[in-house]
């Protein structure tokens, strides 16, 4: 093969565009960095083409920078040589693409080794981080420096980078959860290796800048997430005060049917500020996914689950067709009024639990006792099933929610673990709708029907993010050994989803499967991004075919 005439696909297609062969490039940058944070050779690189999704991309090798200037140093080389740079903070993103670019033949830019807490303020609550910090080490951090503040975490493990899910536009679980609005990116590298600094950053010395991300003219941070115009190298990240009083609420739904009614009479505590962190709906076999492995003993060897077998796990885990979790916080007498008014609003919806720090102290201790003589062993593991779902509302990072992403494999492992070593196979689906509980329903109609259609049971959970909206997580689980279930699981994606956009419902996030599916060729929205691009990164250099659409030349 000869060089700059090497083949490259994203996920799903192909393309052609010329560049060096990975040895040139490696040679490079070998100038730049020291020979054990780069890497080249084939197992590498196979490696680093592992995925959750169906089609993963190979990259040229794979690069560990540690700091902002030899990030700055990397791009200003590839783009010299014409060669693409991808970067990811942890390469943590589960069903989104993990950490693959959306085409092959890009440098990895792994940032993990960027792991500086640069500061906390224990005054104003933020933290000054690299994006190689991880969700477990800041909470660490956080406690010990900043004993008043959470932070707040998603549910991808403590491994995860809260940077790289900034960057995605990601959300967590306290009411700090929308994570944009909570952080300002402090500086970033662009294309020509030049280092930008946005917002009041760009000002020596400006007091606010930590606190007040917007500054002064266009703000940029929107344009640098989810988009391929810049990487972040450092981003202040804003710290949840610890309330004065906090309990957790469980609302178990017997009826199916009674989804809308429980969404509506959810959204007014929402926009009063009753119900102020995120809170979380999900159906039987999402909170199933997160406590147990596939139930092939009820399945009788079938996927999807049958109307039958849903019943059986039904009588076997006392779960309901629904159930709803969130927190109160605030004031004790604020907590103690939102119960009221939380178990008014959902009279006749559902059974609510809540229960204050306290009382699962106290449930914990005594169900732990009991159970050494066998007694109180199904309330034991229930409150040992909703103990992380507690964590993550008051920002403690848990590898648990990562059991949910197992779903797919036929074995009896329920330890939660990495979703690529285990051969996971998973695609979200995160369509955004407006908080009324029609259009959830309207979702499910879409969705339940495709998936099992395509052999998939319909795991679901809708987001109530903010006060006037939501976001459903739909995911499509398989195993990725077997070749037959990955293409149904990319075939279903693919068709779920045109459906979803086409019936007004469009993702806030997409993995390196939908990237495509994103795209209005001829709108003024794609032109002017373009032209952003071009202005930037004219060459294609940064993350080509990630949210904004490829230029005439790039790789994507």
């Amino acid at each position: 093969m000869q060089q700059g005439k090497r083949r490259y696909r994203r996920a799903g297609s192909a393309r052609l565009r010329p560049m060096p062969e990975p040895d040139a490039i490696a040679g490079a940058l070998s100038a730049l960095l020291p020979p054990d944070r780069i890497a080249f050779s084939p197992g590498e690189r196979a490696r680093r083409a592992r995925t959750t999704s169906p089609h993963g991309t190979t990259p040229a090798g794979v690069v560990w920078p540690v700091s902002t200037e030899e990030v700055s140093a990397v791009v200003a080389a590839c783009g010299g040589a014409g060669v693409p740079v991808y970067p990811v903070s942890r390469g943590k993103n589960w069903g989104y693409g993990d950490a693959c670019a959306p085409v092959d033949g890009c440098v990895l830019m792994d940032l993990s080794r960027m792991d500086a807490i640069e500061s906390i303020d224990a005054e104003l609550g933020y933290a000054v981080i690299q994006p190689g910090v991880s969700q477990g080490q800041l909470a660490a951090a956080a406690a010990e420096r900043a004993p008043g503040y959470w932070i707040d975490c998603t549910g991808a493990g403590p491994e995860a980078s809260l940077v790289g899910n900034v960057m995605d536009r990601g959300f967590g679980h306290t009411p700090y959860a929308d994570h944009l609005a909570t952080s300002s990116i402090m500086e970033a590298v662009l294309a020509d290796g030049k280092i930008l600094r946005p917002g009041f950053h760009r000002y020596p010395g400006a007091k606010a800048a930590p606190v007040y991300p917007y500054g002064v003219g266009p703000y940029i941070d929107g344009l640098l997430t989810q988009s391929n115009l810049a990487i972040a190298t450092k981003v202040c990240v804003w710290l949840c005060p610890k309330p004065e009083a906090f309990r957790f609420f469980y609302i178990k739904v017997e009826d199916e049917s009674r989804l809308e009614a429980l969404i509506d009479a959810l959204r007014p505590l929402r926009l009063q500020g009753i119900l102020n962190s995120a809170v979380h709906v999900g159906n039987i076999l999402r909170v199933v996914s997160g406590q147990r492995t596939y139930p092939r003993d009820l399945a009788g060897g079938k996927r999807p689950l049958d109307a039958a077998a849903l019943e059986r796990l039904r009588a076997e885990t006392g779960l309901g067709a629904w159930s709803c979790s969130g927190s109160l916080t605030g004031t004790r007498a604020q907590v103690r009024a939102g119960a009221q008014a939380l178990r008014r609003a959902v009279q006749g919806i559902g059974r609510v639990i809540v229960l204050s720090d306290a009382q699962i102290a106290l449930a914990d201790a005594i169900t732990e006792r009991a159970a050494r003589f066998g007694l109180l062993r199904g309330l034991r593991k229930t409150i040992q099933d909703l103990t992380p779902h507690i964590d993550l509302l008051r920002g403690t990072p848990t590898y648990h929610p990562l059991r949910g992403a197992l779903w797919g494999l036929d074995t009896d492992d329920d330890t939660p673990r990495d979703p690529v070593e285990a051969g996971a196979g998973l695609l979200w689906l995160s369509p955004v709708l407006p908080l009324r509980g029609a259009d959830a329903r309207a979702v499910e109609r879409i969705a339940a029907p495709l998936l099992a259609q395509h052999g998939f049971d319909f795991l679901a959970t809708f987001t109530l993010l903010n006060a006037r909206s939501m976001v459903g997580i739909i995911n499509i689980a398989f195993d990725t050994a077997d070749t037959e279930a990955a293409a149904r699981a990319g075939a279903c994606y693919h068709e779920l989803m045109r459906a979803l956009i086409g019936a007004g419902y469009p993702p806030y996030r997409v993995s390196i499967e939908g990237m495509p599916l994103l795209r209005e060729p001829g709108t003024e929205y794609d032109a002017f991004l373009g032209r952003i691009k071009a202005a930037v990164d004219p060459c294609g250099i940064i993350a080509p075919g990630r949210y904004i659409a490829p230029q005439s030349g790039d790789a994507g």
